[in-house]
């Protein structure tokens, strides 16, 4: 049982490292100053390749981990990742949205008592930040904030008949975070600026603790089009029930942003 739980968990975890928001809009950090009140929107596909580890205790057992993101890509069937951004005047309304479907072979407990293994996990992360400008220059600008992420998590561990019947087990997990942040803006010329952002929430309303540091270096393609390149750090600390994850991620981070 212990071993099947370490799975369950693997699955869950591994769904989890791509699940936070990214809450630094690249073609934000491109814009100059400006005081109309219009609307401006600007949507955000990325890809994060993060690595992971940390510690996973349960209700079974506990289990020690750390895997690079070629681990991870190998088990992912279909995923999604996007944030949008809706700007107006001094306030910014952050969304980001992430769905992952992984599923991977497990190796099975007993000699023949089972054909064979596999464990399937999908996530869903849903998050609301928002932004007031608490200062703006020509050289950049300072914005804080909050809101709230939302975590859901599903995993299924199917093991095939042998000398056992087949069997199906599953787990899943929910919890909302609030979260406080900021973002800051420097502009190094015409096209290219760094944002950087950072968050702490949880406060052992959903998890007991969250952090997430995040920093890139924005090209502006044209005025409505740019690319960046940076790296992200996370970190949580849920602790609910006989479950108890702690999980440190980091890794490089690529997106490209469209304004209208």
């Amino acid at each position: 049982m212990r071993s099947n739980f370490r799975y369950l968990v693997k699955g869950v975890v591994a769904s989890a490292l791509a699940s936070f928001s990214v809450m630094a809009n690249p073609a934000a950090a491109q814009n100059a100053p400006q005081q109309s009140d219009a609307w401006a929107f600007t949507l955000s596909p990325y890809i994060w390749f993060s690595g992971l580890g940390g510690e996973v205790t349960g209700p079974h057992g506990g289990d020690t981990f750390s895997a690079d993101f070629g681990d991870i890509f190998g088990t992912m069937k279909l995923s999604y990742m996007g944030l949008a951004e809706a700007r107006r005047g001094n306030f910014s309304l952050l969304t980001d949205i992430m769905y992952l479907n992984l599923q991977q072979g497990v190796p099975v407990p007993g000699l023949g008592a089972y054909g064979g293994g596999s464990a399937r996990t999908q996530s869903v992360e849903l998050s609301a930040i928002g932004l007031y400008t608490v200062t703006e220059a020509s050289a950049g600008r300072i914005e804080l904030g909050g809101g709230i992420r939302g975590w859901w998590f599903d995993t299924e561990l199917k093991l095939d008949p042998g000398a056992l019947p087949g069997k199906t087990q599953s787990a899943s997990t929910s919890w909302a975070d609030p979260v406080i942040g900021a973002r800051g803006v420097l502009r190094l010329n015409d096209r290219l600026s760094l944002t950087a952002y950072g968050d702490i929430g949880g406060f052992g309303l959903g998890s007991e603790f969250t952090w997430q540091a995040f920093a890139t270096l924005d090209y502006k393609i044209t005025e409505s089009a740019s690319i960046s390149a940076g790296f992200r750090w996370i970190h949580i600390d849920y602790d609910k029930g006989r479950t108890d994850i702690s999980l440190n991620m980091g890794g490089p981070i690529i997106g490209g942003s469209i304004r209208f």
